[in-house]
């Protein structure tokens, strides 16, 4: 069994490897919406927080996922406040894997989907995934008891689910 890898090699594989970036970086794009430039620099503050708390965390690379996670939401946040949250400039495209736009076509399958559900659930759903809401946050924010979020949230993902079939 190896050793597990020190919070340096995490950073340094993430930032030197150009695969493990451009995962980072395509699904900072991908899911939501941010410029390849945007997520470069947020995956950059991202590895030197990671590099600041290295003595504190137990998991380097589930910590580097979550921050870089949460920084996204918060730009989205801080770009609504101020306006300045739109669609992607043209000509600006984000690294993609899939060059036949399967990407695309299942964001278009997803909002037709969401035509179809309920608005509390759509709510809700945007309040978790979107706004990156805790469940407890969720609830509060839905005017509902936290101990059956997790639930709730399930079911109006099986009726996404069943909506997109």
């Amino acid at each position: 069994m190896e050793a597990p890898q020190t919070t340096r090699q995490v950073v340094e594989t993430v930032l030197l490897d150009p695969h493990e970036r451009q995962k980072l970086i395509g699904f900072a794009c991908s899911r939501f919406g941010i410029l390849p430039e945007d997520a470069e620099d947020l995956l950059q503050e991202t590895a030197l927080e990671l590099l600041r708390q290295r003595h504190y965390v137990h998991s380097p690379r589930g910590y580097l996922f979550t921050v870089f996670k949460k920084r996204c939401v918060r730009l989205l946040r801080l770009r609504r406040l101020e306006g300045n949250w739109g669609p992607l400039p043209d000509g600006a495209a984000c690294p993609s894997s899939d060059p036949l736009g399967e990407t695309r076509d299942r964001g278009i399958a997803i909002r037709q989907a969401l035509c179809r559900i309920s608005s509390a659930c759509r709510r809700l759903l945007a309040a978790h995934y979107i706004e990156g809401k805790s469940l407890r946050e969720t609830a509060a924010h839905m005017a509902r008891a936290a101990s059956g979020m997790g639930n709730t949230i399930d079911r109006c993902l099986k009726r996404l689910r069943a909506c997109m079939i």
